[in-house]
């Protein structure tokens, strides 16, 4: 199948970059932590992409990541790309909001990658839409380090 060319005509699209200033850590692994938001206006599309560098209290703790975001969407669908070790690596994919994508290892306090991506066609509501993450293991700390970043590109 050949690829579309398609057309904004709604307007010139707007990218927005926003950087993680200071470390966040959670030993939770039923409560959440938001990374990065962005409101969200009814009928908008956008594309994220995430960097998200990570480290754990220990090797069989991952970090967890989901997606939130405004009731009833057209669509969703976020991936998760993480390092289970210094060796390998895990891809997860969700296509609603609120699904745990759980990486399930780690290198402990080694310093992992994660990107996520995705994008989100809203529905009538407007809202907000959030990136954000846990620890697999309660007790056990996951932290994303400073200088993680995201970028979000409204169409």
């Amino acid at each position: 199948m050949p690829w579309t060319r398609s057309t904004n005509l709604k307007g010139p699209s707007i990218l927005r970059v926003a950087r993680l200033p200071a470390a966040l850590s959670t030993t939770s692994n039923t409560s959440w932590l938001s990374l990065f938001s962005t409101p969200l206006a009814a009928q908008q599309v956008l594309s994220f992409s995430a960097e998200l560098y990570f480290s754990s209290g220990a090797n069989n703790t991952g970090l967890v990541t989901t997606l939130s975001g405004p009731a009833t969407p057209q669509a969703v669908i976020h991936n998760l790309v993480t390092g289970e070790s210094l060796t390998s690596f895990r891809n997860l994919t969700a296509s609603s909001y609120d699904t745990p994508l759980i990486g399930t290892t780690s290198a402990g306090s080694s310093v992992l990658r994660a990107q996520v991506s995705g994008t989100v066609e809203n529905g009538a509501n407007a809202g907000t839409l959030s990136l954000r993450f846990r620890s697999e293991v309660a007790g056990t700390a996951v932290t994303v380090l400073r200088g993680s970043w995201w970028q979000v590109l409204q169409h």
